[in-house]
């Protein structure tokens, strides 16, 4: 089976082309079903690189719009690439439920230390990395998410693999194993190449030393193109990182369940 759940179209204002630009690649390389996760729009504030929320329901409608159209050749999902932030709850309850979307995945791009928002892009210090992780597990915790995107991101700032850097690991493997949640290997990070420290020569992500504890885990894993452009859905990097978890002796899966609590919850 040939899926893909973590996809962007050009209303994130960091990629391009359209939701039937992507349907219509996948459809080209015979995928069984299309996730489209762009990143989402906060109501009460714009925390940049993503659509404004006056056009959460043009974003929705193409969706819909291409799952009627193509509903013979391949299924499509509604979805949102989200961050977990305890005071917007309500708000991805109010996604699952009255805006209709699908699913969601947890994207944690940003977390708060302490009342300050920190960025997973701009961390000095591996005891932030820490936090980060507890801010995925109180995530996953909830239930709303069903898939955990590029848990490693941290990797980017290229810190040292130190005390909390192992803990960090720990808390979001043991999380994601605790509520079934798939990991994700993130073709991006292989598209973003390789880094030499005193590890020697890796990826900053998928960081071979987080997927290590992955794999020993036995945690579900799932490889995404997380494509910004139709061409990268299927492409080298993509196969690549398939052929990396494999190597790794990674809990590879074809397809992930979709969960909606708040929708299930809803309805009773």
């Amino acid at each position: 089976m040939l899926t893909n759940y973590h996809t962007h179209c050009f209303r994130c204002q960091h990629a391009e082309g359209s939701v039937e630009d992507y349907v219509m690649e996948a459809i080209m390389h015979q995928f069984d079903k299309l996730g489209m996760s762009d990143h989402v729009p906060y109501p009460h504030y714009d925390y940049g690189l993503r659509m404004p929320m006056s056009e959460i329901w043009d974003y929705i409608y193409e969706v819909r719009e291409a799952q009627e159209k193509y509903k013979d050749r391949i299924q499509v999902l509604l979805g949102f690439e989200s961050e977990y932030l305890c005071t917007q709850r309500a708000y991805y309850e109010e996604l699952l439920t009255e805006y209709g979307v699908e699913y969601l995945i947890l994207g944690q791009h940003f977390f708060d230390y302490g009342g300050q928002f920190r960025s997973a892009f701009a961390i000095s210090d591996t005891a932030y990395c820490v936090t980060y992780a507890k801010s995925v597990r109180e995530g996953l915790g909830t239930g709303y998410y069903s898939l955990l995107a590029h848990p490693d991101i941290v990797g980017v700032n290229r810190l040292p693999w130190d005390r909390n850097m192992e803990e960090m690991t720990d808390i979001i493997v043991e999380s994601a194993v605790r509520y079934d949640i798939p990991l994700e290997i993130n073709a991006n990070g292989i598209r973003r190449g390789t880094v030499t420290d005193s590890l020697g020569e890796h990826y900053m992500y998928p960081h071979y030393k987080f997927w290590e504890k992955a794999s020993e885990a036995g945690a579900k894993v799932v490889v995404s193109a997380d494509c910004h452009s139709p061409h990268l859905l299927d492409n080298d990097e993509v196969h690549q990182a398939k052929a990396i978890a494999k190597s790794w002796g990674l809990r590879l899966i074809d397809d992930i369940d979709i969960r909606n609590p708040a929708k299930d919850n809803a309805s009773k």
